[in-house]
């Protein structure tokens, strides 16, 4: 197989964002006119069955096309890690988690979404992987918002910034033991996001302090759009 050579706003990144916008559409508003009632439990339970499917299911291809690597594709990224806590909360819904999906959804998915890394993409099919599990991670929280009216406040926001900070630490352990990269916190990833600036460790600083003021925002258009129950 040749290599795929992955490029920003390209006609497959095109066709991506247009094809998660519009399955965003039609599952978030004419759920019900397509036979998913708001409350379906099975739906949920199927789309918490397919986030983790999607994630094992690349492990599987990787491993039988020889691009699989410990050092690189344990679910340890935030978002994979993310994925699974999305899954589990579909079906219990916990607000903690649920905190936690929200910064790691909408700050770190999103900008994977629309600034891939192209160094991850061996294989044309990873790509797909990889906006696939990340718009299901948008889309859990969506669903938990729009149909569940949960909602993350300005007041937990210190507690997701020192959870993920915590997680950050014991992967960097980890990172020191496979001579990995997890989270990036080795190497600053190949991407355009206007949000990696600097050298080590600067930009693991201006990530975080740039992912601060983007929660912000995405609870303040939270609580613009939506009617908090809070």
């Amino acid at each position: 197989m040749q290599p795929y050579i992955f490029e920003v706003f390209s006609l497959d990144h095109i066709i991506s964002l247009i094809v998660i916008i519009f399955l965003f559409i039609t599952l978030l508003k004419y759920n019900e006119k397509i036979g998913i009632k708001d409350d379906s439990k099975t739906f949920l339970i199927v789309l918490s069955i397919l986030m983790i499917f999607l994630d094992i299911s690349e492990d599987i291809v990787r491993v039988f096309t020889g691009y699989y690597s410990i050092t690189k594709d344990l679910p340890l990224q935030l978002c994979s890690i993310g994925v699974y806590l999305a899954a589990y909360n579909l079906v219990y819904r916990n607000q903690t988690i649920f905190n936690l999906i929200f910064y790691w959804g909408f700050v770190g998915a999103t900008n994977a979404i629309l600034t891939p890394d192209g160094d991850l993409f061996e294989l044309r099919i990873f790509f797909f992987y990889s906006q696939g599990y990340h718009a299901a991670l948008i889309f859990a929280v969506l669903w938990m918002m729009v149909k569940y009216d949960m909602r993350m406040e300005y007041k937990s926001i210190f507690q997701v910034v020192l959870y993920t900070n915590i997680i950050v630490g014991m992967i960097t352990l980890i990172n020191f033991i496979l001579d990995s990269n997890y989270m990036f916190l080795r190497v600053i990833p190949n991407s355009i996001s206007p949000f990696l600036m600097g050298e080590w460790p600067t930009y693991i600083v201006m990530v975080q302090v740039f992912s601060v003021v983007l929660v912000l925002l995405f609870i303040s258009i939270q609580n613009y759009f939506m009617k908090s129950t809070t």
